[in-house]
This record gives C-alpha cells, sequence and structure tokens, in this order.
C-alpha cells in the first residue's frame, strides 16, 4: 500500500539511515530498501542520495517529506503505532552568535513546552541548501538575496562602532571621528565591509585581524587590538562606542527563511509564530 511505504519513507528520512529505520520498525534492511526503490519507481523520481557514509534527502524527497510527514504522523498516533515514529524534528541552522545569545535560549523555551519535537541544530555562518543540507528553518541575518524563499522578519539587531578604552583613551578619540580617520585606524574585521545605514560601505585602510566569529572580534576589541562593528548588546564593560561623523552602522533584521509557505509543516509554522515577538 503505498500510505505504509510513505509512512516508511518518513521514518528513513527522519533518521537519515536505513539501517535505523530497519531496527525502530522491527523489519529487515533488505525490506526497507526495497520498499523505498518500488516507492521511487512508482513516483519516478529518486527520493534520497545514498553513499556508503551517508543518506541524504534529494529535493523532490524533501518536498515530498514536508507534504507528508504531519499527515503520516497523525494517523500513526490515531493507528497507536510507537512512540519513538511519532516524535517530530526540526532540523535548524542558525549564525554561531544568535545560536548562544537569542536563537538558542528560545529554541529551548519553545522544546520545554513541545515535548514532542525534538531539534537538530547547525550553527554556522555558511548559507546551507535547504534540500542539499536537509533544513527545515534557517535563522538569518538580513538583508537577505535570495528572493526564491519565504523570510518573516523577527527582530532587529543594531549595529554600532567599538573600541576598547584603553584603545580609544590612547589614541585620544573621544567625541565624533572623521570618517578618514576613522578608516585610518586598525581594524578587527568579519571578512566583509562595513555596511551603512543608506547602504553604503566602509573599507577599512589596515585590518589589524580577519576574524569570522564575533565573538573572538570582541575579545580582540577588547584587548585594545583595533575597531571594531559589532552588535549594540555586545559593547559593554571594556568596550565603548565610537561615534564617526555621517557613517551609522546598518541596523540588520532577524528572519526566519525557508523555502516554500505551502509546503511549511505544521510543527515549523509553530515554532516560527512562537519565535514571532508579540
Amino acid at each position: 500500500m503505498i500510505y505504509n511505504d510513505l509512512a516508511l519513507f518518513t521514518v528513513v528520512a527522519n533518521h537519515l539511515s536505513f539501517s535505523k529505520a530497519a531496527q525502530r520498525l522491527g523489519i529487515p534492511l533488505s525490506r526497507v530498501s526495497r520498499r523505498i526503490a518500488e516507492l521511487e519507481d512508482h513516483l519516478g523520481t529518486k527520493l534520497f542520495e545514498r553513499t556508503t557514509r551517508q543518506v541524504r534527502l534529494t529535493e523532490e524527497g524533501r518536498r515530498l517529506l514536508d507534504r507528508c510527514q504531519d499527515p503520516i504522523e497523525a494517523l500513526q498516533g490515531i493507528a497507536g503505532f510507537a512512540d519513538d515514529t511519532r516524535r517530530q524534528s526540526i532540523r535548524i541552522t542558525a549564525p554561531p552568535l544568535a545560536a548562544r545569545t537569542t536563537v538558542g535560549p528560545r529554541l529551548l523555551d519553545f522544546a520545554a513546552e513541545n515535548p514532542d519535537v525534538a531539534f537538530e541544530m547547525t550553527t554556522t555562518n555558511v548559507m546551507l541548501d535547504f534540500f542539499r543540507d536537509n533544513i527545515d528553518l534557517a535563522f538569518r541575518l538580513g538583508p537577505l538575496t535570495d528572493s526564491s524563499l519565504v523570510a518573516k522578519r523577527l527582530w532587529s539587531v543594531p549595529y554600532c562602532f567599538c573600541a576598547g578604552q584603553d584603545f580609544i583613551r590612547e589614541r585620544g578619540l573621544d567625541g565624533s571621528i572623521s570618517t578618514p580617520d576613522f578608516l585610518a585606524l586598525p581594524a578587527l574585521n568579519a571578512g566583509q565591509p562595513w555596511v551603512l545605514e543608506g547602504g553604503e560601505t566602509l573599507q577599512p585602510k589596515y585590518i589589524a585581524h580577519s576574524l569570522t566569529d564575533l565573538d573572538v572580534i570582541t575579545q580582540a576589541a577588547r584587548r585594545n587590538l583595533g575597531v571594531a562593528m559589532l552588535p549594540s548588546d555586545m559593547v559593554n564593560g571594556e568596550l565603548q562606542r565610537l561615534e564617526v561623523t555621517d557613517a551609522q552602522p546598518m541596523t540588520r533584521d532577524m528572519f526566519a527563511v525557508y523555502p516554500s509557505r505551502r509546503l511549511l509543516p505544521a510543527r515549523v509554522r509553530k515554532l516560527i509564530d512562537f519565535m514571532t515577538p508579540g
């Protein structure tokens, strides 16, 4: 029956393992492989890419999972299937800093209220591919460039220029600094130009250190190694804001990003609503 094969497909897709699906369901591995192959033949499309090391969903497999997982899980619950096939997974990616400071704590609040949901989170600044990397939901800082994706704004992240207090005192940087003087200072950079509110960019002339992790940039600034552009809520203690003439760093927005509103699973929609400030 096509329903049984779809139910089997959701278990394999959630575990990304044919052998784990076989163990969970108590059936031979060979039967799992045969039935998935028959389902692929019936649908006329490849659902999984298999290598000796890993199993991952194809784009078509990802779309099928988005379409059928919620109704399959609902029917499994009615039929009294095993609990471990009913637990819903949400695969998430988020920038490391956001995962530690804003996104992560809110996800844990959601997990406490929704024990039937399991998170699999990858923290990276790299833009992962939803289908190739099997991602349900991405948390990304704007501005966003991929118009094929759906994005919901969650909250704003204001930025500012800053430096260590000793760095500022030794160079007499109290008060407003001209843009040319500011750009001549040793800079702590994440490998990209500094974007301003009007969309213009500033490119420091002397990059003392190029560091992709904002926590490391913060530590470097605290050690008076250069000027930086950081989220405003990270600038405290030994760090001090710098006022640069006619140069206001852009306020960036955090978005929940996903491939298609029509195929959005109910559990992911519920999470996005939870993450949206009231």
